[in-house]
């Protein structure tokens, strides 16, 4: 006789598959980022650096006045940037700002009414390109106060106001924190607290006031990850045949920009190897000219193209979010309307042509009459119907007269 016990025993032994696959079904559903939203992470990326040629606002100069009109006791070397590296492996993105003060003592720091700023400003491309302060969406960064360093990370809204994300205040350097040394300064931003985007714009800053006086050195925007590009050539694939010489028109795309402001091949405005010669006829839209010569070899050719494209923080095209403020606003949103707003991305992608040997009289005749050969069909055809009825009426005439 079965006991209830056993009766379970069977019952679970029947469903033991079942059981398996929904808890399995429970296990995948509960490991998604609805509910650990902190396993999400940013895209990782190589070591990249800018350098001091590619620096710049467009105003042209390095120097900034955003508080009062004088700059006795500013713009000193330790707030000249100089170049900055930056990388990230997803989760946390490292920097180190180079300055101008080199190997020089920091006792600039303990000065009274003296402030130095060392920060970034961070675009979100799923975000509008006027949202937040002019085109900024978070403001990061770490700051000596008569000595006393904090590290704050605020988020910024198109309404004027800012909100503290998180704050850290008279820290002491440590291990996996922001670090000052001679000449340079390490920042590290955890991604996760600006929710791990997948696409991202920079511009890193130094500030140094004086009492009432401020000046900032900023750089221009740059992509985050350094993009890379697609073009998109219509016809897809490219095929010339020696002799021949076409217009292609093509695109150039990534992730934050389309705009294109230069093309060259390998830092050349032409490529030109074995007869056969690419050039950029066109810059916006592209239009690429490429001529084979009758004796260049038959093959396929990888040509490296560079492009530069204009990336920006603002647009004339959408709505000016600025223009909603009411009430009273931080005064950070009024300075942000210094802040730089372009940027370029330059990086490289290979052009692929295939060249072919010139076409036999044999193929020539049938290219001919691929596209000529229905109409000439249809002419001929007519033709022929025309002859028989006019030959037709010839001989009906014909056989009348001899009657």
């Amino acid at each position: 006789m079965q006991t209830k016990k056993d009766h379970f025993t069977i019952i679970l032994g029947l469903n033991v598959p079942i059981i398996m696959s929904v808890l399995l079904l429970i296990l995948i559903f509960l490991s998604s980022s609805y509910f650990f939203p902190g396993f999400a992470i940013s895209p990782a990326f190589d070591e990249s650096l800018i350098s001091d040629l590619n620096r710049g606002n467009q105003g042209g100069t390095d120097w900034i006045q955003t508080h009062g009109n004088e700059t006795n006791q500013l713009m000193s070397d330790y707030a000249n940037i100089l170049a900055v590296n930056y990388f990230s492996n997803g989760q946390t993105l490292n920097t180190t700002l180079w300055l101008a003060s080199n190997a020089k003592n920091a006792s600039i720091y303990d000065q009274p009414f003296k402030t130095i700023r060392y920060g970034m400003l961070i675009a979100i491309v799923t975000l509008p390109e006027n949202s937040g302060f002019n085109g900024a969406n978070y403001d990061y960064y770490i700051e000596s106060v008569n000595g006393t360093w904090s590290e704050y990370l605020y988020q910024l809204s198109s309404t004027g106001a800012r909100a503290l994300v998180a704050s850290n205040t008279n820290y002491t350097d440590s291990f996996g924190g922001p670090s000052i040394g001679p000449g340079y300064v390490n920042l590290r931003l955890d991604l996760e607290s600006i929710h791990s985007p997948g696409n991202y714009g920079l511009s890193f800053y130094a500030t140094e006031s004086y009492k009432s006086n401020e000046i900032r050195d900023y750089t221009s925007w740059i992509a985050v990850p350094p993009p890379t590009i697609d073009i998109i050539t219509e016809p897809k694939n490219i095929v010339l045949r020696q002799g021949e010489e076409q217009l292609i028109p093509s695109e150039f795309e990534t992730p934050l920009s389309d705009n294109v402001t230069s093309i060259t091949f390998d830092n050349s405005p032409t490529y030109s190897y074995d007869g056969l010669d690419v050039s950029a006829e066109r810059i916006h839209p592209t239009l690429f000219k490429i001529k084979v010569s009758p004796q260049s070899p038959v093959g396929v050719y990888n040509i490296p193209v560079g492009a530069s494209m204009l990336i920006q923080t603002t647009s004339s095209k959408l709505p000016a979010f600025n223009d909603t403020v009411t009430g009273d606003m931080h005064p950070e949103f009024e300075v942000s309307k210094k802040y730089p707003t372009i940027g370029y991305i330059t990086t490289k992608a290979n052009l692929t042509i295939e060249v072919l040997p010139p076409l036999t009289p044999g193929e020539t005749f049938m290219g001919y009459w691929h596209t000529w050969g229905d109409a000439i069909a249809l002419i001929a055809a007519g033709a022929v119907g025309a002859f028989a009825t006019f030959a037709m009426d010839i001989l009906k005439s014909r056989r009348g007269s001899s009657k």
